[in-house]
């Protein structure tokens, strides 16, 4: 049973033979990424030059996977420019080459061999070669590195070179979604960098990849620069001479910009900004539902969290279309899984509102109900807790708001040392692994403490199941067990929003939250 990636042209889509059931996860899991390696749609007249300029609502935290650890929204639009995957997804999930131009697994699943395009240069003039796909995977890997991102790489056993343009991924057993985890354009350790940068540790501040554009200044707190790539080698891209990202926190202060013309392009998630943005009929709107999802986090080893009855309780008095059209403006999707539109399953038990059921629950446990509740001191955080507390004190439940910086918030989730919090479950291809690192009894990314054996079988089983339609039911039974134990609940779902200027031509569709800027070209 070979499954191979077969390139036709540049831009040309991976085949995917239907019998193929490894590989067609890609297409069943995938199906929100609306765009090519290319991205640009088809429009008869593409203008070289000019510049466009990006208001993002924070800075980096640097691109060296070891030192930033993840990779934000406003992050990995820029990473998305500089540097390449091997791979990348179309609308319909069909796997494109990038910097990778085949994949074939073994019989066994346990193997992954990869060939890579020829001819290619980073940005410092050293070649991409297998030494260099190897060089970054080696170091990502390496446990004494400590690179937070590990653990949804676990099935990786190692990476080694085969010839100078091919590689082989070792796992420890077959794995379902290894090809679109390690290609993800929102997992920081998708792109490949020149080592040259890395070993110099010049590359968390100066980025060098081998994409369309190159990084030129880094102004922390205020901008981040990159400029064509004038080797780049799809002849005549990109468009632009430069895009500019422009850091600006407020997001009123983004719209304004936006309007006034500082700005070509804005991205924001506060819902009085996005109403006001869609009904002005002078931009131009880009949105799309996406996976993960805004939860509160119920510490399961703190009581009264530790009580089944509480937990459930809980859910029952969340009004999550309440808590959406208050925090958000309705902007955002009420869910009841963390799959988005990327998966569709039957009924997933979702407990939905019910004081009465609440307050029967509540007096079946028999105490006093009092939580304490982390939250950033951002507005949105603060906004949060008085949401939660107001729909919690409906059914006699005490939520004290205990507000705090982000760093702080981190290490009480990280050290067990809170009860409540808000907490944003990161949107993936696949939701298999995030869940994994979540939920897993003995993943030190279980915020919850939630620990279940069946959670934890079906964990393990949609790792390794490689039929679509085995795996689908097991990530549907993963929702309806959350939903059963509640660990989390679910306070609204993911829409990402970007706005133009009319003149900003060439957008790519939104994945994940991030615009492909690669191939935009200004009308002007």
């Amino acid at each position: 049973m070979k499954r191979v990636l077969e390139r036709s042209t540049d831009s040309s889509l991976c085949n995917l033979p239907s019998r193929i059931s490894v590989m067609v996860m890609c297409a069943v899991f995938l199906p929100f990424c609306l765009s090519s390696a290319g991205g640009e749609p088809p429009v008869a007249v593409k203008r070289r030059g000019g510049t466009v300029s990006v208001g993002l609502e924070s800075d980096f935290p640097g691109f060296d996977p070891l030192k930033a650890h993840g990779l934000g929204l406003s992050a990995a639009t820029a990473l998305n420019l500089v540097g390449e995957r091997l791979f990348d997804t179309a609308g319909d999930g069909r796997c494109i080459p990038v910097l990778g131009l085949s994949a074939e697994p073994s019989d066994d699943g346990k193997t992954w061999t990869i060939k890579l395009r020829k001819g290619v240069f980073f940005h410092d003039g050293s070649p991409f070669t297998a030494d260099a796909v190897v060089h970054h995977w080696k170091r990502i890997l390496d446990p004494a590195n400590r690179f937070r991102g590990r653990l949804l790489l676990r099935p990786i056993r190692s990476v080694r070179r085969v010839d100078d343009h091919t590689v082989q991924f070792d796992l420890r057993a077959p794995w379902a979604s290894f090809l679109t985890t390690i290609s993800s354009i929102r997992f920081i350790a998708s792109y490949i960098p020149s080592p040259k940068a890395v070993d110099a540790k010049t590359y968390d501040r100066a980025p060098v990849g081998t994409g369309p554009f190159m990084f030129k200044e880094w102004k922390t707190g205020e901008r981040f620069v990159v400029v064509r790539n004038p080797k780049y080698r799809r002849q005549g891209k990109p468009y632009l001479d430069g895009i500019v990202f422009r850091f600006q926190p407020d997001p009123q202060t983004r719209y304004a910009s936006l309007k006034s013309g500082q700005i070509d392009v804005m991205w924001t998630d506060r819902g009085n900004v996005i109403l006001k943005a869609k009904s002005d009929k002078s931009l131009v709107t880009y949105e799309k539902e996406g996976p993960g999802a805004t939860v509160l986090l119920l510490n399961n080893t703190k009581p009264p969290l530790d009580d089944l009855r509480v937990r459930r309780a809980l859910a029952h008095a969340w009004n999550q279309d309440f808590f959406v059209r208050m925090a958000a403006g309705g902007t955002v999707p009420s869910v009841h899984d963390p799959f988005g539109d990327t998966l569709k399953c039957d009924d997933v038990g979702h407990r939905e509102y019910d004081i009465d059921r609440a307050k029967a629950l509540l007096k079946e446990y028999g105490r006093p109900v009092v939580l304490q509740m982390d939250h950033t001191s951002t507005p949105r955080g603060r906004v949060f807790a008085e949401i939660t507390q107001q729909l919690f004190k409906r059914v006699g439940v005490v939520v004290k708001p205990a507000p705090c910086d982000y760093l702080q918030l981190r290490k009480r989730l990280i050290t067990n040392a809170y009860q409540l919090s808000g907490y944003v479950m990161r949107g993936n291809g696949d939701m298999g692994p995030m869940l994994s690192a979540l939920f897993f009894s003995g993943s030190p990314l279980n915020l919850t403490r939630y620990g279940q054996p069946e959670m934890d079988k079906l964990l393990i089983d949609q790792l390794t199941e490689s039929d679509p339609v085995r795996r689908k039911s097991r990530l549907c039974s993963i929702a309806r067990l959350l939903n059963k134990d509640v660990p989390i609940i679910y306070a609204g779902g993911i829409r990402h929003y970007i706005f133009a200027r009319p003149e900003v031509k060439g957008i790519g569709p939104i994945d994940l939250g991030i615009a492909r800027l690669s191939w935009v070209w200004l009308d002007r």
